[in-house]
């Protein structure tokens, strides 16, 4: 399930580069081809006015008629009678021109204040983040488990899982698909809810939506690699583990695949809410669709996430330790790898007429002013 996650970031990505409109500068830009000339002949110009006679000595020279001394015709209209109408009709209301955003007229209805990205912009470091989290993640799903680790419930996980876990074998593949539904929901939603439809279409900004794009992709990479590193690890046994040859067939796939002991912690839980946590920082701070809106998005991610995560536990596949500590740690990475983003925001150029230079350049104990004087 989280490469569906991954797939869908990446044509996400794919098709904000696609669409990116050539810019004014592009050497590849197609030069734009000269207008053909018409055959049509050109109007004729106007016939001159013919000079006036010349005045005779002793004479004074007539004045020209003004517009206003020149009678005007019967059926004539003055120039205020277009705008007369008929007692009983209504005023016409003029209808509004399309908003920019963007550089492109948009529809009405969208937002009229576009998106604009002012922190650290993603870079070569991140993308670095991006694939080796990405590939640590791939790894740990091929790798089997080192160990068979069949650790049993502890602390409150046994009552906790006694009351929640379904009693039914049926049920618990129902809780099991629906939590497989949540998860795609929750990892899909930064990308084409928040990405695509709103800071892109919504907001108008193209830009927005990719940078949203990568930073997302790469808060679930490491997110993925921290949970699969730790699944290989520490290969717990899953709680249907002790059913095997008794509640399970004990050649059933549940019972006999890698996946049997990849119980601690539980991925769902763990991408789930990092991708509720990114929903909640993208809302909060860009300020995507504004109050109430943005404290409603975060509330539901959360809650789309809390279910997920739940329903893995009465599913039977996890246990509540398993849950709570993916909980934690996704939304402890999908809160700090934002912020490492948005803490920095781009370097501000100031030149000065006398060729002064003042560059505001942020570290970790502020900002700092650097140029050349």
């Amino acid at each position: 399930m989280r490469w569906r996650a991954f797939g869908f970031a990446a044509a996400t990505i794919a098709v904000l580069l696609c669409t990116r409109p050539a810019r004014a500068d592009d050497d590849d830009a197609p030069e734009p081809e000269p207008e053909a000339p018409t055959s049509e002949p050109a109007p004729p110009s106007p016939p001159e006015p013919e000079p006036a006679p010349p005045t005779p000595p002793g004479e004074t020279a007539p004045i020209p008629e003004s517009p206003q001394d020149t009678p005007t015709p019967p059926d004539a209209k003055t120039p205020l009678e277009h705008l007369a109408r008929p007692p009983g009709q209504p005023v016409p209301v003029p209808t509004p021109s399309p908003v920019v955003l963007g550089g492109e007229p948009t529809q009405p209805g969208r937002a009229a204040v576009p998106l604009k990205w002012k922190r650290r912009r993603f870079s070569g470091v991140d993308y670095a983040i991006l694939f080796t989290g990405a590939g640590l993640t791939l790894a740990a799903a091929i790798v089997q488990p080192i160990g068979e680790n069949e650790t049993g419930p502890i602390y409150f996980d046994r009552r906790v899982a006694k009351a929640l876990r379904a009693p039914t074998l049926q049920t618990r593949y129902v809780f099991r698909d629906a939590s497989d539904v949540g998860l795609s929901l929750a990892a899909t939603w930064p990308f084409f809810i928040d990405a695509l439809i709103t800071a892109w279409w919504y907001r108008g900004s193209r830009d927005v939506a990719e940078q949203m794009s990568l930073l997302g992709l790469e808060t679930l990479a490491v997110s993925g690699a921290i949970q699969g590193v730790t699944n290989v690890l520490v290969s717990r046994e899953r709680p249907y583990g002790q059913t095997c040859g008794a509640g399970l067939p004990g050649d059933a796939l549940d019972c006999t695949g890698s996946t049997h002991y990849r119980s601690f912690f539980s991925g769902h839980s763990a991408f789930s809410f990092t991708s509720a946590s990114l929903i909640c920082f993208n809302h909060l701070e860009l300020e995507l669709l504004g109050k109430p809106w943005d404290q409603i998005s975060c509330g539901a991610a959360y809650a789309v996430a809390g279910a997920t995560a739940t329903f893995r536990v009465v599913a039977n596949v996890h246990y509540p330790t398993d849950v709570l500590t993916g909980a934690l740690l996704g939304t402890a990475i999908g809160w700090g790898v934002p912020l490492l983003h948005f803490r920095q925001p781009e370097l501000a150029t100031v030149k000065t007429t006398g060729g002064l230079t003042m560059r505001l350049v942020p570290h970790g104990a502020g900002a700092g002013v650097v140029g050349i004087f």
